[in-house]
């Protein structure tokens, strides 16, 4: 079950700036900023600042198409 939770006023306020915030941040930081550090979202997937994508998987290939799965759900 889910619990219905009363959200105030002041909250809901502080989420919208914040999203804001993150929005005009984006589009006032220059392109290089975000360009220039790797892009590491998880243990398993890297994005190198020359391009390289690294994947690491812990399970082995037992006939279940993972080494190309993963592959193009990175890609996407």
């Amino acid at each position: 079950m889910s619990n219905i939770e009363n959200v105030s006023r002041r909250n809901f306020l502080g989420g919208v700036f914040s999203a804001g915030a993150l929005v005009l941040a984006a589009r006032v930081l220059p392109e290089e900023a975000w360009a220039d550090s790797p892009l590491h979202p998880s243990v398993y997937l890297s994005v190198e600042t020359d391009g390289t994508v690294t994947i690491v998987t812990h399970r082995s290939e037992m006939g279940t198409g993972i080494r190309t799965t993963l592959p193009m759900v990175a890609a996407d």
